[in-house]
């Protein structure tokens, strides 16, 4: 009896395993990674937390930014042009292009970005937003395609953000340099 109790927690053990498919990353250690995630040539700064079913292809990420659940950034075209759209068939794939994330960044629930996009610093991506186009810092987006909605903060407290360059710190001092900008 205890030899099946033995096993029966194993396999409980086994089966709840996050699956998480991670190929030559660079992903700072204090990164939090939830489950389920696939994520590939991509490099990720610190203090950074992506959730669940999260797909990042050659994607680089700037410290302090949070991606929710079901994005997808980055991922390659397929060869739309010529007479066969699947990878098996058609080499010309195109997957080259980096997508890059600035710093401090939030991108909400079930966004898709597409390859080669910049998003600029302190960025907010609306949930389920599909962004084809390169976002300006500071800005909040959202839509199908994404569009500019308003600046996250004004530009005299935004302009104070990028020159104290908070988002290098360790978290202790970004908070203290976060609290003294009004």
């Amino acid at each position: 009896m205890k030899r099946i109790k033995k096993y029966y927690f194993l396999l409980l053990y086994l089966v709840r395993l996050p699956l998480n498919i991670i190929k030559k990353n660079e992903i700072h250690r204090t990164t939090r990674i939830s489950d389920n995630n696939k994520i590939s040539g991509s490099h990720i700064g610190k203090y950074c937390y992506i959730a669940c079913n999260t797909v990042m292809n050659n994607v680089d990420i700037g410290n302090y930014c949070s991606i929710a659940s079901a994005v997808q950034i980055g991922g390659m075209e397929h060869s739309y042009w010529w007479n066969s759209t699947s990878t098996f068939l058609s080499e010309q794939c195109i997957s080259d292009k980096r997508t890059k994330i600035g710093y401090d960044v939030w991108i909400a629930a079930g966004a898709i970005i597409k390859q080669g996009v910049t998003i600029g610093d302190g960025s907010v991506i609306g949930a389920m937003s599909f962004v084809n186009k390169d976002v300006p810092p500071n800005s909040i987006v959202f839509g199908n395609p994404a569009k500019v909605y308003k600046e996250r903060l004004n530009p005299e407290t935004f302009k104070k953000l990028v020159e104290s360059k908070f988002w290098l710190e360790e978290p202790s001092a970004a908070k203290k340099i976060l609290d003294s900008i009004q």
